[in-house]
């Protein structure tokens, strides 16, 4: 099989299809480690304006970390978010889109966007964002990369070497960048 000259693909099986679920609990942890020191200041701050601070912080963060818990809830919740196979990409369990419905696949700054032939619609991926609006995501990502369906890698548990590996491998088609 060919193997993309992507630093990191040449570390990836050759087999299988390429499940993409929602990343990491990165905001989570960032709470809990701003969080901490929030706290441990409410009580060692003196009274006055450094009083007064801490707890407007440490309310803040009592509001940030039962929401940040919700949003990772509802992301394991999501399943495969993208699966990539011999036939082609499903988004969200729904119906799969065939290789031959993409003409190619680029790499932006780190993000793969798969751009679709004339006349062929692509969903977007879903999110667990609250307050998400897949319609406008959607508009967003078709202005600034050309296509609805964008891979991020800092939302999603794999990386770029790792998407463009699976589209050479499954979907033989070209690979571009810009």
């Amino acid at each position: 099989m060919d193997r993309i000259t992507v630093r990191g693909a040449a570390a990836l099986p050759e087999v299988g299809p390429l499940e993409l679920r929602a990343g990491g609990s990165g905001g989570l942890v960032f709470s809990l480690l701003v969080g901490l020191p929030c706290v441990t200041n409410l009580f060692t701050a003196p009274t006055g304006f450094r009083l007064w601070l801490a707890a407007v912080t440490c309310a803040l963060m009592a509001v940030a970390l039962p929401f940040l818990l919700v949003v990772q809830a509802r992301q394991r919740a999501l399943g495969v978010l993208v699966r990539l196979d011999s036939y082609g990409v499903s988004v969200g369990g729904g119906p799969a889109t065939p290789w031959r419905d993409l003409s190619e696949v680029r790499s932006v700054k780190g993000i793969v966007v798969l751009v679709p032939r004339p006349g062929v619609e692509l969903p977007v991926v879903p999110s667990a964002e609250p307050f998400n609006r897949p319609e406008r995501r959607a508009a967003a990502y078709v202005r600034r990369y050309g296509s609805p369906l964008v891979l991020m890698p800092q939302a999603l548990d794999a990386r770029e070497p790792q998407f463009l590996a699976a589209v050479r491998r499954l979907g033989r088609i070209p690979l571009g960048t810009g």
